[in-house]
């Protein structure tokens, strides 16, 4: 009896209140909890207390069990990749806490919820912008929510929420969230264009009449579908120059990523060939030189129902063509739509067109081979002429020595090997590069001409360098290099001269300024072509000595310092020696090292009156 009256009497004792679980349990807002979806429920409601609990315990309240009221959404959870990797130790998945919250749990449409659709970027953000969820999904970057931020749903989100853009929660779910490779996953291949239809109703339409979505039906999980052409996370506006789906990108980047593949193109029994012919098209240089009314691959394929030409539906099918064409050609009849806009196999689709080009190649390589040949003979005979008229202006003076002159051939030699085979690296698609292609010049043999033709500027360089600074010609030619302020007064006069406010020119010395500042640039410039090229040449050795950013440094070096030095080659040094009125058809001083007793006194006058001063 006195047990059933102390069992009776525990039934009938009041619940333990909030405000009394708050008295040990202040990290809890009460406040706060009130005003969230739970916040007229008790407690204990949902953490039940163990048998030995009292106030004045300090057992911790057992785990809450969500499913007890939430069934269904258990029921789904159950199922989701977050369920799946909720026991994994090294990376758990996400539980209902993770996403909702604990005690500041608001509904879905309030705009302090974690789940508000202006926030769940936010909170999927918790753990998909970790750079160990990212690696552990086999992801790089800033992740898909960091791309989705930048994306066109994410600023009409924000930008006004009442239009209901997508975010992350309208294209993977709630708690079903399945892997990729499920059959019921929203994102799946097969799925993916009917969640995008949810909001693109139109668009998935279309598409759903394509050969892209028979081909994706038949298992082709390969052919595109949305994320393939519009991209994942980061989907720009169809008018963003960046997104694939803006006009003029369809043909250089979208398209041709497929349709320029051998592999992929052979797979479905396609030439790969056919966008390179587009590109030699009318239609297709058009785009490339960024033209917005030329026609792309959409123009005549359409955007989204692409069908293919033996579909009696199809925009490029003959029943349709001259429609398809009239878009933008005006009185399109039914033999110009027999025009061949992917042209291919010229010889057997249209041996006329092959036989007048094939004429026109003999005629260009003919008649262009023999203008050039005659001009060089006319050339010849000025030359061997202004040979003969140096000789008639007095005495040659040796300006430069023997072995200065071979010295100077050498590095034309080199410079010009240089750069043939170093921009032919950089520009592989050049029809001059492809010429030395087809005359036998391989990767191998471009790259020791490189650098055997480098070792031979730097082996010229150091003998330079020697007579220079040890031997007495060299070190008063090294003095007579060297800039002076004269340099400066000699350039205002000069270029005072030539613009008519001056009578007379400036007499230079040994070497003008011009002299001067080309060699002291080819001293820079060899100097610093050796060093970067050294670097990229051996970056096993010089990983031991330099930071890690030097190799990349050196590069862009070596590669616009190359431009430079030949832009300057064909501005500057080509201009004084070949094409100055004075000098043309060409200054022979770098033949024989031999100047005219009358060029040394119009050219380099102060140098001509010392000489006959020693004389």
């Amino acid at each position: 009896m006195k047990y059933f009256f102390l069992l009776l009497t525990a039934s009938l004792a009041p619940a333990q209140t909030n405000n009394e679980c708050i008295d040990c349990h202040d990290d809890v807002n009460l406040t706060v909890y009130q005003e969230s979806v739970h916040g007229d429920m008790e407690c204990v409601e949902c953490h039940a207390l163990p048998p030995e609990h009292d106030v004045d315990s300090s057992l911790v309240t057992a785990a809450v069990n969500c499913a007890d009221c939430h069934e269904d959404a258990q029921e789904e959870y159950e199922m989701s990749v977050h369920r799946f990797y909720r026991d994994d130790a090294d990376l758990p998945g996400a539980g209902c806490t993770d996403c909702h919250g604990t005690h500041n749990i608001f509904s879905y449409d309030d705009k302090n919820s974690t789940i508000y659709k202006l926030n769940i970027e936010k909170t999927c953000g918790n753990c998909h912008g970790k750079p160990e969820v990212l690696e552990r999904l086999g992801l790089r970057g800033m992740g898909p929510v960091g791309l989705y931020k930048s994306s066109v749903h994410a600023r009409i989100l924000h930008g006004n929420p009442e239009k209901d853009a997508p975010t992350c929660t309208n294209c993977h779910g709630y708690h079903s969230i399945l892997h990729q490779t499920d059959d019921n996953c929203l994102y799946n291949k097969r799925h993916l264009s009917s969640t995008c239809g949810r909001c693109h109703e139109k668009e998935q339409e279309a598409y759903q009449q394509s050969i892209h979505w028979r081909a994706v039906n038949r298992g082709h999980m390969e052919a595109p579908t949305c994320n393939d052409c519009h991209g994942e996370h980061q989907i720009m506006a169809v008018t963003d120059s960046l997104s694939g789906a803006v006009h003029l990108n369809f043909a250089t980047q979208t398209c041709k990523n497929c349709h320029s593949s051998p592999v992929m193109m052979k797979r479905f029994g396609l030439d790969p060939r056919r966008l390179e012919s587009y590109e030699r098209s009318y239609h297709g240089l058009a785009v490339l030189k960024g033209s917005p009314d030329a026609a792309t691959c959409t123009s005549c394929h359409e955007v989204h129902a692409i069908k293919s030409g033996r579909d009696s539906t199809s925009s490029i099918s003959a029943a349709h063509l001259q429609e398809t064409c009239g878009q933008c050609h005006s009185d399109v009849s039914q033999s110009f739509t027999r025009i061949v806009v992917h042209p291919l196999d010229q010889k057997e689709r249209n041996p006329v067109a092959w036989f007048f080009r094939t004429l026109y190649l003999w005629l260009i390589f003919i008649i262009i081979g023999g203008m050039l040949t005659h001009n060089i003979i006319i050339l010849l005979h000025f030359i061997r002429e202004r040979r003969r008229q140096r000789r008639s202006e007095g005495p040659l003076l040796q300006r430069f020595q023997p072995f200065e002159v071979y010295q100077h051939f050498f590095l034309i030699l080199g410079f010009t090997v240089l750069a043939l085979s170093g921009f032919a690296l950089r520009f592989p698609e050049a029809a001059w590069v492809r010429l030395l292609l087809n005359l036998g010049m391989s990767e191998t043999l471009r790259a020791n001409l490189h650098r055997g033709a480098a070792v031979l500027m730097i082996i010229i360089s150091l003998i330079q360098a020697r007579y220079l600074l040890f031997t007495p010609r060299g070190k008063r030619e090294m003095k007579s290099l060297l800039p002076t302020l004269r340099d400066v007064k000699d350039l205002w006069e000069n270029i005072a001269f030539h613009l008519g406010l001056k009578n007379r020119k400036p007499e230079f010395d040994r070497f003008s300024y011009m002299e001067k500042a080309e060699y002291l640039a080819l001293i820079w410039g060899i100097i610093l072509m050796s060093l970067s090229g050294l670097i990229l040449w051996f970056p096993e050795f010089f990983i031991y000595y330099l930071p890690v950013w030097s190799f990349e440094t050196a590069e862009v070096i070596h590669y616009y310092e190359a431009w430079l030095a030949t832009m300057a080659i064909l501005a500057w040094h080509w201009f004084f020696v070949i094409f100055h009125p004075g000098v043309y058809p060409m200054n022979l001083t770098w033949t024989d090292g031999k100047i005219s007793e009358r060029e040394m006194k119009k050219e380099h006058r102060l140098e001509y009156k010392r000489m006959k001063r020693f004389k």
